[in-house]
């Protein structure tokens, strides 16, 4: 049963206070609950706290979650709160919240406003004491700031940041990405209170654009490099190099009717070349029936070394996403190129920032 906004507030309220008070030479003196302060609304808190000394006082306004969109409004909102009544003494905004965006983060501490979120993580810019505590962020809470880069969801980005410079509308977005228009609907909407997009018009005839590529990039990347890499199955095919191996690999697929599409190194290659050879070539297959009987043409054998064909694993219900056909040759769209090279090992990062900087920040 999901939490009343009441309840939540006064958790995270009691939550921070222990934070503070288990700081080194810190009282929290005095804790008042929606004070009156004679103006428009109230604060959910005012907290009266001490510092080696320092005095001050914490204006705190709990919300469930924080995006940079409505960050802004909510720093007004907090000084609008501390101008309703003179207070006495130095007065701190605080921004509570069950989960804090990095983007809404980097905004607060630019603005010297503090914060407070359910992991624990706590910023209070005070005149005579500055705390920054930054801790992870609740599986659970995590889980749903994350979920944008999941999924379908995850197509959408893809096709959107693709699509940069265009704007594009909810049906034609979906149409690139596969994904029902209520899925796109929702991302874009979740983009937007990132601020990551801009937006015209209406209704059906709303559309939107990146505003560019780097802080979706930038944000994904960070997520998947704390992801554990997906299991790579390892086999060994006859083929002289990379490019018969890529050919041969089209042909068994398109015979089987599997979809697939070839990423990482051999694709980073194909996009921005770097490296004068590529020995292993990495791709996805759709898994089932088509799959066995393409790995069968292939001849390929399963091998733990030597291998020179690794199959990434991934959901049966997937749809292997193609960005490019080269040379006769499927790829797998740059961006998920770039992040399968960030999750790889060698030089792949190396060639994760040429890709990037050659096709994705260009």
């Amino acid at each position: 049963m999901e939490k009343s906004e009441a309840v939540e507030t006064e958790e995270l309220v009691e939550a921070m206070c222990e934070v503070l008070a288990a700081l080194p030479d810190t009282v929290v003196r005095h804790l008042e609950r929606e004070p009156n302060l004679g103006g428009r609304g109230r604060p959910d808190a005012l907290v009266d706290i001490s510092i080696r000394g320092h005095d001050f006082q914490l204006v705190v306004e709990a919300k469930k979650e924080l995006f940079p969109r409505d960050i802004h409004h909510n720093i007004w909102q907090l000084q609008t709160y501390s101008e309703s009544r003179q207070l006495a003494g130095e007065q701190v905004p605080m921004l509570l919240a069950r989960a804090i965006s990095k983007g809404a983060r980097d905004i607060l501490q630019t603005e010297q406003v503090g914060y407070f979120d359910s992991g624990g993580s706590l910023f209070l810019p005070s005149k005579t004491a500055f705390v920054l505590i930054d801790r992870a962020t609740p599986k659970k809470s995590r889980r749903r700031l994350d979920s944008i880069f999941r999924g379908k969801r995850a197509q959408v980005l893809q096709a959107i940041i693709a699509a940069w410079p265009d704007w594009v509308s909810v049906k034609e977005l979906a149409e690139k990405s596969g994904a029902s228009p209520a899925t796109t609907s929702e991302t874009l909407t979740e983009m937007e209170k990132r601020d990551w997009l801009e937006v015209e018009g209406a209704g059906p005839a709303k559309l939107r654009r990146l505003k560019g590529r780097g802080p979706v990039l930038d944000e994904w990347s960070r997520i998947v490099a704390n992801q554990k890499r997906p299991k790579l199955e390892r086999y060994y095919v006859p083929a002289s190099n990379s490019e018969n191996l890529a050919r041969r690999l089209d042909h068994a697929c398109r015979e089987t009717g599997a979809p697939y599409a070839v990423t990482a190194e051999a694709a980073a290659q194909a996009y921005a070349p770097y490296l004068t050879n590529i020995s292993q070539l990495k791709c996805r297959i759709r898994k089932g029936r088509a799959q066995t009987e393409a790995l069968r043409l292939l001849d390929a054998r399963p091998v733990s070394e030597g291998w020179n064909l690794g199959i990434i694993d991934s959901p049966a219900s997937q749809d292997v996403a193609i960005g490019e056909e080269i040379s006769g040759i499927c790829y797998a769209p740059c961006v998920q190129v770039y992040l399968d090279l960030l999750q790889g090992s060698g030089r792949s990062k190396e060639m994760a920032d040429h890709l990037r900087a050659e096709r994705l920040d260009a």
